[in-house]
């Protein structure tokens, strides 16, 4: 059975692999909203920045349960 932090380490570095190769702003949008909506990532509730699975914190508080 895979731990819950590999796991974690794993979508994030699929995420970051296919924001990467992203060509325009549009592909790069949709590409975070369904990383968002997969729980790849997540969105800072005070800057509005997406994050990647495995930060924690962002603007000095703990990622949304």
């Amino acid at each position: 059975m895979i731990s819950a932090e590999k796991e974690r380490e794993a979508r994030t570095t699929a995420i970051a692999q296919l924001l990467g190769s992203a060509e325009t702003t549009t592909e790069a949008n949709a590409l975070t909203r369904v990383g968002i909506r997969a729980g790849f990532l997540w969105r800072c509730s005070t800057c509005k920045d997406p994050k990647y699975a495995n930060q924690e914190t962002c603007c000095g508080k703990p990622r949304p349960a």
